[in-house]
């Protein structure tokens, strides 16, 4: 439809109409057909046809079709990233699941928890700010032309005692979203992952923040120590967060317990990383009939250092598992338990005799699981195998012995695995420092005139930090008389058997069924919860933590991470694994521009029209992806 100026003769005149037109095909030819005549051209005077225009907006409303001349912008929102996260939190009903948490913990309360809830995660997903930062972040977005979010008041004491309340619900929440994961991704718990990092705070207020391994480098710091456990998958299904001196190990026994108790997983296997494993945790894991697989600190591990004290052992027997070699071992707790006596007699420079020897071996051999075992019953072997004058190691011997009581007759099941890449640069870095080693201690010369204490402060300043660890390699010599150090020796059979530890990580397990490339896998699995948690400090940034509060703290990443669930779910279930950066880039181009537009240069009559930019195929199809048909439409 169109208008246009007709022409018409009639007794020799010519006449000028306007006229309305279409555009028709008749008999399969087009042509035009008017459908409306709105008088002569000539009789239509030109200061009229303003109004005559103004008349036809108003009329059929075609307020959007004014010319660009009209048009002022005011304002362009942030709109694609927030309905994409806004999207994603209503796919796992967090509105519903966080209403129905309050009703049951603080129904008095008025406050739209939920709301304040949503606006916090998505900021973290989208520009992570403080909560103050969040309440001005709101008014760069859609969230304030959004219907339930127009009239809400951005008071920051809302936001905060919002978190209050969502930490109050904290246990709820997170069982109602593990259930919703099972419903719509039918999530697999049949192996669970579990590990910790840290977080480091600017202030000493805090009262759960403390000083411990910091896995950012900054011991100087106070610290919080947040534990995850993520599905097979890597969804997040349950966080921890404890005082800052946690230790790996002491965090296991509440965690597998939680799992089979509150969330009624019934049978798993527990994935965790070097660390996490020690007696207790292999007993507590066992008593809830999970299975594990666990890395070992095999330099600590008493059992591992019989493993790897076998230069024959390691340099064969190893097969190819993608880009490792490995081998599985079994040790009979027995066997280790006379190895280790062994080992320890022969530290001390004694020679058993074959028939005490023989009788503590009997002894060894006859344990159960069941027993109980006394010093009395061990005492006379043992002083016999050692002399009269050992006392101690007599009963250092008995104290190993029983550190194994209820295992006696067990056999751990073990998978030694070689990565020849990280062998060649542990050697490589090895030699390097041992050889700037040699050379600072070459320059040290002690004389005459210092005292001992003098030379022993020159050496200690030569294994300063981090070279500490390498002073085991060299050997100090020492005046026979004085005691004073004098010289050095570098120990070739501790660098020797160093060596043999290169590139060696070991794995514990008690899954008998699997085979030892699966445990190996399963383990490497293990870096979806590392990758979490790169997400957690540089994706969401939960660092750095602007609360000191102990409850605000818990909050803050319990917000934090119901963000990295949304940026999982988006991940593994829409993406397949793949990347998100290229797609969150893209869908975050998608604006809500607010503009003013006048329609008549003589009258004041404006209008304030929204419009969303149009979307390109790609963003399109990443909305598509995850269910918004119409990126467009201000509804969605």
């Amino acid at each position: 439809m169109f208008p246009r100026i007709v022409k018409v003769r009639k007794k020799n005149k010519r006449y000028q109409y306007l006229v309305i037109s279409e555009s028709v095909r008749v008999n399969g030819k087009s042509t035009t057909r008017n459908i409306a005549n709105l008088g002569n051209v000539e009789k239509i005077p030109a200061n009229q046809v303003a109004h005559l225009i103004d008349g036809l907006i108003r009329l059929f409303k075609l307020e959007s079709h004014a010319s660009s001349e009209g048009i002022e912008i005011l304002e362009s929102l942030e709109y694609g990233s927030i309905i994409f996260w806004q999207k994603l939190w209503n796919t796992m009903a967090l509105s519903q699941i966080i209403s129905q948490a309050m009703a049951q913990q603080a129904p008095h309360v008025a406050l739209e928890v939920e709301k304040y809830i949503q606006i916090m995660v998505v900021n973290r997903c989208v520009d992570p700010l403080s909560k103050l930062g969040a309440t001005r972040w709101v008014d760069r977005t859609c969230f304030k032309r959004m219907k339930g979010f127009v009239d809400l008041s951005l008071d920051v004491n809302h936001f905060y005692r919002s978190m209050d309340y969502l930490l109050r619900a904290k246990e709820q929440i997170e069982w109602a979203l593990f259930e919703q994961l099972r419903n719509l991704f039918s999530v697999e718990v049949k192996l669970t992952f579990y590990d910790i990092t840290s977080s480091y705070f600017y202030t000493e207020n805090c009262p759960i923040g403390a000083n411990g391994y910091s896995r950012d480098s900054r011991p100087d710091l106070e610290q919080i120590v947040i534990g995850v456990v993520t599905s097979f998958e890597g969804y997040p299904i349950k966080h921890y967060v404890f005082e800052g001196n946690t230790k790996d190990e002491t965090t296991v026994a509440q965690v597998v317990t939680e799992l089979k108790a509150v969330y009624h997983i019934e049978e798993t296997t527990f994935v965790g990383d070097r660390g996490m494993i020690t007696r207790l945790n292999v007993r507590n894991i066992e008593a809830e009939g999970f299975d594990y697989i666990m890395g070992v600190k095999h330099r600590q591990e008493a059992i591992c250092q019989m493993l790897l004290a076998s230069e024959e052992l390691l340099a064969s027997g190893f097969v190819s598992h993608r880009d490792l070699q490995i081998q599985e071992r079994r040790v009979a707790i027995k066997e280790f338990l006379l190895w280790k006596t062994n080992a320890l007699l022969a530290q001390q420079g004694i020679e058993p005799g074959a028939e005490a020897l023989g009788e503590l071996t009997a002894k060894i051999q006859a344990l159960r699981n069941e027993d109980a075992v006394q010093y009395s019953d061990f005492k006379p072997t043992l002083q016999a195998l050692v002399g009269p004058k050992n006392a101690k190691l007599a009963y250092r011997l008995f104290v190993l012995i029983k550190k194994y009581a209820r295992r006696y007759e067990q056999c751990p099941r073990y998978v030694i695995c070689l990565n020849p890449e990280r062998k060649q640069f542990a050697e490589k870095n090895r030699d390097r420092q041992l050889s700037n080693l040699a050379a600072a201690l070459e320059k040290w010369t002690p004389t005459e005139e210092q005292t001992p204490v003098e030379i022993e402060q020159g050496l200690n300043k030569i294994f300063v930090g981090y070279k500490a660890k390498y002073r085991k390699f060299f050997d100090i010599q020492r005046d026979p008389d004085s005691e004073k150090a004098i010289g050095y020796r570098l120990n070739e059979q501790q660098v020797a058997q160093e060596k043999l530890r290169d590139g060696i990580f070991i794995l514990q397990t008690n899954r008998e069924d699997l085979p030892a490339g699966k445990v190996v896998d399963s383990y490497k699995d293990l870096k979806e919860v590392e990758a979490l948690f790169d997400d957690l400090k540089h994706f969401v940034d939960l660092q750095p933590i602007r609360h000191w509060l102990t409850r605000r703290v818990r909050a803050h990443v319990f917000l934090c991470i119901l963000a990295l669930l949304l940026k999982r779910i988006f991940e593994i279930n829409y993406l397949g694994g793949k990347a998100t950066l290229q797609p969150l880039e893209e869908i975050s181009k998608s604006k809500l521009v607010i503009y003013k537009v006048r329609f008549s240069e003589r009258e004041d009559r404006t209008q304030i029209i929204p419009k969303i930019t149009t979307p390109n195929p790609l963003q399109k199809k990443y909305f598509n992806m995850v269910g918004i048909k119409n990126p467009s439409s201000l509804a969605t």
